[in-house]
């Protein structure tokens, strides 16, 4: 699965997919991810909670994302949106560089902060512990941003 998302990003990144393309195709290789022998990996990943997009201008974001896909929003923060998508929801945020893809979150079951970043340090990947927020985020190989959350988390 992890060659599948990678290769989702690096089709996003260089522009030979849509936004919206990629979502839906990230949304398809995650639901597969049940289907896969369990393995001895640090985490059990049970569903991808959200993705959150660089945008300039979260308000005006909402409004296409509401009026183009039906979505409302479940949250808000102090620089963005989080719109509802089922089980998941997107992230409308004003952070630098927009127009791209900012991190992914993985909703793992059982998941607790602490425990979390010993087992991501004990599998040798340095965590990210937000002081300010109880998320807990890492880069893969290639410098993604991913953050792990509990499968309910909703912003």
């Amino acid at each position: 699965m992890s060659n599948s998302i990678e290769s989702l990003v690096e089709d996003y990144d260089r522009g030979a997919i849509s936004r919206r393309t990629f979502i839906q195709a990230l949304a398809v290789v995650t639901a597969d991810s049940g289907m896969s022998e369990a393995t001895s990996a640090p985490f059990q990943a049970s569903s991808l909670n959200h993705v959150t997009l660089a945008v300039s201008d979260p308000e005006a974001s909402r409004k296409f994302y509401e009026e183009t896909l039906g979505v409302k929003v479940v949250s808000r923060q102090s620089n963005g949106i989080n719109m509802g998508l089922g089980d998941s929801f997107l992230g409308l945020y004003s952070i630098p560089e927009p127009g791209r893809i900012h991190h992914f979150c993985v909703g793992v079951d059982g998941y607790v902060i602490e425990e979390g970043a010993e087992k991501l340090r004990g599998a040798g990947i340095e965590p990210y512990v937000r002081q300010d927020r109880p998320e807990l985020y890492f880069n893969d190989p290639d410098g993604v941003l991913v953050q792990l959350s509990e499968k309910e988390y909703r912003g």
